[in-house]
């Protein structure tokens, strides 16, 4: 989202890393709202001991050390694809998305399943962020907690309908903004230890163990609960090419981690001090003198964390998009400095109307709070998965590391996993019911285009062979360049083959255009174009764009044409437009995709507009596909 911001800031000192606290820690820092309270509410409310909640501070700590410093920080930043991050950069890292046979199959269905969830987090994660911030009124000002729910939504709204504005012009706010958020959480942290020093004592990880010792009945429960304060931690690699490894380390270790661990220490503090601070030990750690400003302060911080994980969302569906597991979507680009900043209308709509309907449906943190982790700890794994198969591939690390990493990596992920599936339940059935469609649509969509592309090759033969047949000659000939595009890549695209086979008319010069995505996220202008002269008539030209960047064809294409003493000024782009015929009868899994996917491709973005083609010298040649 915020790529530019790395070379904008490289001549301010710390300027890079205030940028990352506002980009890459707007989800995680804003956990300590409800991840100790929910730990609390695990052990049994009010009723806790004071080695309760020693115990879930060790949990907390050791938590964050172990998944976030040491996973994230410490190795997974460490397998870039080309600077950028995320688990789509996993995906196209390893090559799955092309060759996926035997067990890169199964690798590949694990960098989808995490992508679903992810996905699914853009629902839960902005309602719990912004609604246990508004829950601070029920501190606050009791007198006005039957608006929480209404402001809630109030603001949720205001968040999404701002998305079409572009976040360029807000985004230097977000740092400074959440330097002062993580600086008052690590003050309101020392403001209540110095009440109860001993409650460092939760630094010790004996505390964590006693505690699921001693309720072994709850254990799950109390770990679910405790994974809360690393929900965001994905956030740390998905952002990765943002601001690059050096400086997410830096503003992680030197300030975000310090700020969560004191005030989790601080919470704790105030829970020894006064069991009833249980309600919400968030704002009952602060003084009553700063209860409204913090109350605005988290709100701001929420919205922060959830523009982040929208335009997350954002940058992840355009990825899968592009690597042909979504349908194409309008792409709007909010800035004419960095092709990352983005705007997804259709899908903007879906997720505030979902966002919402959550907030309605669960109406407190607490009540959200058992549907939210499950999803994020299912990325968690999924990345752990591939990332052991990059180590496996490229690090050159021998037999016994890779699999001593990938066990203790794994161990500490299944352990979060298998705790959040307790939750199933109580609400947890919701992010895998969203995530459970989106496979279902990445595979239909993706199962179609196969199928599309297989009906092609039926329908149309080599380009080899149609450019060197001479049946063609007595075809009347216009003036005219015509510029195909080409699904099929060798094969001659099906709008060419039937306006010479039914129109008989052919063209003065024909420019085959293939569009390929790269496994890499940024393709150099100079990889950009290969032309190649079929004949005196033919003209061959690929073009090669990488999963981040803009597709622009006319753009890319026109001087490479020019070059060659073609007007693509003149020129007519001719298109092929499939209209896909499901099977009659439902009796396969097979036949509900082909349905799904024939009403996708419906109300799927058009090429015309998808590849910026001028629409005044644009022509669709409509043809039946039956699947």
């Amino acid at each position: 989202m915020f790529a530019s911001l790395r070379d904008r800031t490289r001549a301010v000192p710390f300027a890079a890393e205030i940028g990352a606290l506002g980009v890459v820690f707007g989800d995680i820092g804003t956990s300590p709202l409800y991840a100790l309270k929910q730990g609390v509410l695990a052990v049994g409310g009010t009723n806790f001991l004071a080695s309760d909640v020693l115990g879930l501070l060790s949990l907390i700590t050791w938590s964050i050390i172990l998944s976030v410093t040491v996973k994230y920080v410490m190795l997974v930043l460490r397998a870039d694809n080309d600077g950028e991050g995320g688990i789509l950069a996993l995906v196209t890292l390893l090559d799955l998305h092309r060759s996926a046979i035997g067990l890169r199959k199964y690798l590949l269905a694990a960098g989808l399943l995490g992508a679903a969830m992810l996905i699914g987090d853009g629902v839960l994660t902005p309602a719990i962020s912004v609604l246990s911030a508004m829950e601070g009124l029920e501190v606050i000002a009791p007198e006005l907690d039957h608006w929480v729910v209404a402001l809630t939504v109030v603001v949720l709204a205001a968040v999404f309908l701002s998305q079409r504005l572009g976040t360029e012009r807000i985004a230097s706010f977000f740092g400074p903004i959440m330097l002062v958020w993580f600086g008052s959480l690590a003050a309101l942290g020392v403001h209540g230890i110095v009440q109860a020093p001993h409650v460092l004592a939760g630094l010790d990880p004996r505390h964590g163990i006693l505690l699921m010792w001693d309720h072994p009945t709850l254990a799950g429960v109390i770990l679910g609960a405790c994974f809360l304060a690393i929900t965001g931690g994905e956030a740390l690699y998905a952002d990765l090419g943002h601001f690059g490894r050096k400086v997410i380390a830096r503003a992680w270790l030197a300030v975000a981690m310090p700020a969560l661990l004191l005030n989790y220490y601080g919470q704790g503090a105030i829970l020894l001090v006064d069991p009833n601070a249980a309600r919400n030990p968030f704002y009952d750690l602060s003084p009553d003198w700063f209860d409204v400003p913090l109350l605005l302060l988290a709100t701001a911080a929420t919205v922060i964390a959830s523009q982040a994980i929208i335009t997350g969302v954002f940058s992840l569906a355009k990825q899968a998009i592009e690597l042909g597991y979504l349908p194409p979507m309008r792409i709007r680009y909010t800035s004419e400095h960095n092709e990352q900043h983005i705007y997804v209308g259709r899908l903007n709509w879906l997720l505030m109307i979902a966002c919402i309907a959550v907030v309605l449906g669960f109406e407190s943190s607490d009540s959200l709070a058992s549907a939210y982790g499950i999803a994020v700890a299912f990325a968690m794994v999924t990345t752990t998965i591939l990332f052991i198969a990059q180590v496996h591939r490229a690090w050159n690390w021998p037999a016994p590391a890779v699999w001593g990493l990938a066990v203790a990596m794994m161990a500490v992920d299944l352990s979060f996993a298998s705790a959040n599936m307790t939750k199933i339940h109580e609400g947890g059935w919701l992010p895998l019911s969203i995530a459970g469609l989106v496979i279902f649509v990445m595979v239909s969509w993706r199962r179609g285009l196969e199928g599309v592309v297989a009906q092609q090759v039926r329908f149309t033969e080599p380009l080899d062979s149609f450019v060197l047949r001479k049946d063609r000659s007595g075809d009347a000939q216009s003036p005219r360049t015509a510029i195909f595009l080409s699904r099929a890549g060798a094969m001659t695209p099906v709008a060419l083959s039937r306006l010479s086979e039914l129109l008989k008319i052919r063209f003065e010069t024909s420019v085959i255009v293939s569009v390929w995505i790269a496994s890499r996220p940024r393709v150099s202008v100079e990889d950009r174009v290969k032309v190649t002269t079929m004949d005196a008539g033919f003209v061959r030209v690929d073009l090669r764009f990488g999963y981040m960047q803009q597709i622009d064809v006319p753009s890319v294409l026109g001087p490479a044409l020019s070059a060659r003493g073609i007007d693509p000024e003149v020129a007519v782009y001719v298109i092929g437009h499939e209209r896909i015929i499901p099977p009659d009868e439902v009796t396969r899994p097979r036949d509900v995709l082909a349905h799904a996917f024939g009403f996708l491709a419906r109300n799927a973005e058009r090429s015309v507009d998808r590849f910026g083609l001028p629409r005044s010298r644009t022509v669709e040649v409509g043809y039946p596909v039956k699947l």
